[in-house]
């Protein structure tokens, strides 16, 4: 306790020995009655006397108290009984202090990156690749690194709501069997269905019943950034939709990028950044490792490795491989759209690419960017044709069909008042959908909406009068997904779900009325179903599914494909041939990938978000 010391002449010894007086401020050496006022106030007399009480007189006095104390919760305070076991026998395959592994994958689109998923008493806490799937050798990245964060968010969804008030898992049950019953009765000429994209074969599963039971009900997917190239080029190129190409980086010796970050941002590429390096191995010195033009409007990692880069306006690659066609075919089927089109050394750099590219015909490649338009990915099939690319650097896999529309005629059946329930699974769309759409406005014109999220955001508060669900992270989730090449895999819950989330499987079983609604006996249907086996055998096909966490043999095959001539012309003959010029005072704004939080869902993760950004290294920062 602090005490106030009186440094008086009388009581001084070092005064009395040396003649000094000492003091701490002005106002104690002249006593002032202001700072002896003060001083009673901080240090008052007798504040420093406690009356003693020695330990037997404590007890005596409290004897009384603790005596009453005990009669009391003897009887009515106890706690209940329970039989608790000792863990005299060990779990089966738990080691205290050693992890456990489980193969799971995370989706991300249609696309998905396997795992192993190290656990310590059922928590996951680590995660890696699983190097049983041979395109991605075990690598991941920083999205999968960071993703067990989201699992502990504070700030996620942890209750369904019903028009603001907390609800219970079987009132939430109950009301989707009730949409279900009522939209059969309509045949669900009044229901819309807002997913994101995915790859899952039990969401696909249910999808096309939910089309059959429910002919009248609008399916559509949304997502604000795509990582796939537009169906509509391949219709043109091929005369199919359901193609898409799958690159052989390994095997290509000459390689144009035309705005395409293949290292970060398109779908596929971990296995597409690894299939590069190999090319660029130089076991020799007179090895002919590959090389790379990189064509693009922003400075990405793809574009550091080029051997050979040119900077252009995302909007004049359209005219650029227009003007390579020529070169290359020595034709002017694809003139018109290279009209316009300036840039430093143009012709000798056209030049030069497109007599590389014939001098190693079989050998070369070229790769288009998802986001650019079909015009742009047509023509580039079409080159690839030409160069002898497909079957050897390039294979076309067949995909299945996506009948999903977009959602703009969401927009429009919301403004016309002819929705009565709305359910928007996962996204955020009234705060990432285009602008002009007004779609957080036009959410409130549903009777209903049913919203299914991880976070309580600008989508959930344009229905507050709503249902809100909690969704469950992938990792507390069954589920499945298929990589870039088609394989199709696992996701197994590390742990159950900590807040009772919900998947949005359980939501569409509830609503189809499935015999089975639980994750675990959807995602058990569909592989069944695919290995053709029953009983037995399809217990063990499941087991082994999820051992290994892929199911052998399920990517997508390869299939022929033929340059349908009529078209591709169509198609080209309506493309713009005069693209506007950028200058500094007309700038181009393209919405791209964010390599750490993506297209904006891992923006709360604060992991990612102190990540520097490869290129600038910037963290914390939107530039």
């Amino acid at each position: 306790m602090k005490r106030k010391f009186d440094h008086s002449a009388s009581e001084t010894n070092d005064q009395a020995a040396t003649g000094r007086r000492y003091w701490r401020s002005l106002d104690e050496l002249a006593a002032t009655p202001g700072f002896q006022a003060q001083a009673a106030r901080e240090f008052p007399e007798g504040s420093d006397n406690l009356n003693g009480v020695d330990r037997r007189s404590f007890f005596k006095l409290m004897a009384a108290s603790f005596a009453l104390g005990g009669v009391g919760l003897a009887t009515g305070c106890r706690r209940p009984e329970a039989h608790i076991l000792p863990y005299g026998k060990s779990v089966e395959h738990i080691i205290p202090g050693l992890p456990l592994y489980y193969a799971s994958a995370m989706p991300l689109r249609r696309d998905a990156i396997p795992i192993l998923a190290e656990t310590h008493q059922g928590r996951p806490t680590k995660l890696e690749g699983n190097p049983t799937f041979a395109p991605y050798g075990g690598a991941t990245n920083a999205l999968v690194q960071a993703s067990v964060l989201d699992l502990y968010d504070p700030d996620r969804a942890t209750t369904h709501t019903i028009k603001g008030s907390a609800t219970t898992a079987a009132q939430i049950h109950d009301l989707l069997a009730a949409i279900g019953a009522d939209a059969r009765s309509t045949r669900g000429a009044d229901l819309v269905f807002l997913a994101e994209a995915s790859g899952s074969p039990t969401r696909a599963r249910l999808v096309a019943k939910l089309k059959t039971v429910l002919p009248a009900a609008i399916w559509a997917e949304y997502e604000p950034v795509t990582d796939q190239p537009p169906a509509a080029a391949a219709q043109a190129a091929f005369g199919r939709a359901d193609v898409k190409p799958l690159y052989r980086f390994a095997k290509a010796k000459r390689i144009v990028s035309l705005d395409a970050d293949f290292f970060v941002s398109e779908a596929g590429s971990l296995a597409y950044a690894r299939d590069f390096a190999k090319g660029r191995k130089a076991l020799t010195r007179e090895a002919d490792i590959n090389r790379l033009y990189a064509v693009e409007s922003t400075f990405t990692l793809t574009g550091s490795m080029a051997d050979h880069r040119l900077r252009l306006a995302s909007s004049h690659l359209l005219g650029f491989v227009a003007a390579l066609a020529g070169q290359i075919t020595g034709r002017d089927t694809f003139a018109k759209l290279a009209q316009g089109l300036t840039f430093d050394n143009q012709d000798k750099w056209l030049a030069a690419c497109a007599a590389d590219l014939l001098a190693h015909k079989g050998k070369s490649l070229i790769v288009a960017g998802s986001h650019l338009p079909a015009e742009v990915h047509a023509i580039v099939h079409a080159l690839n044709v030409a160069l002898d690319a497909v079957g050897n650097t390039v294979d076309f896999v067949s995909v299945p069909a996506d009948s999903a529309v977009g959602i703009t005629e969401v927009a429009a059946a919301l403004t016309a008042g002819s929705v009565k329930t709305l359910v928007l699974l996962g996204g955020n769309p009234a705060y990432n959908a285009p602008a002009d759409l007004g779609f957080a406005g036009a959410i409130a014109k549903a009777k209903q909406v049913v919203r299914l999220g991880y976070y309580v955001d600008e989508t959930a508060a344009a229905a507050p009068s709503g249902v809100f669900l909690a969704a469950a992270h992938y990792l507390e989730s069954w589920g499945d997904a298929r990589t870039a090449d088609g394989t199709i895999v696992p996701i197994q819950p590390m742990i159950l779900p900590l807040f009772g989330g919900i998947t949005e499987l359980e939501v569409l079983a509830r609503i189809l009325d499935e015999e089975k609604t639980d994750g675990y006996s959807l995602v058990y249907q569909t592989i069944s179903g695919l290995n053709a086996l029953g009983g037995d055998e399809g217990d063990k096909g499941f087991r082994k599914f999820l051992h290994d966490g892929l199911l052998a043999g399920s990517a997508y095959p390869v299939t022929d494909v033929s340059i349908s001539g009529s078209g591709l012309s169509q198609l080209v003959s309506s493309a713009s041939s005069a693209p506007a010029s950028v200058t500094e005072t007309s700038l181009e704004v393209r919405f791209t990938f964010d390599t750490k939080v993506d297209d904006g869902r891992f923006d709360n993760n604060g992991w990612l978000q102190e990540c520097p950004e490869p290129m600038t290294k910037i963290a914390w920062e939107n530039a």
